[in-house]
């Protein structure tokens, strides 16, 4: 098989393993920001905490 397209379907493959990851980390960040609104928390404070915990899951 041609080495270009070796590399590219390993691309594809680690992509598509760490999606559901992503997902996950994402998720939970919302989870977490929706808890800081319904606590009463300042929407600024919590949007910048939603930003920093999506930052810190890769997206």
């Amino acid at each position: 098989m041609n080495k270009k397209l070796k590399l590219f379907l390993f691309a594809i493959g680690i992509g598509a393993a760490s999606a559901p990851v992503l997902a996950s980390c994402t998720y939970y960040c919302v989870v977490e920001y929706k808890a800081c609104i319904k606590a009463g928390e300042p929407v600024d404070q919590c949007v910048a905490e939603r930003d920093a915990c999506e930052e810190s899951c890769g997206g």
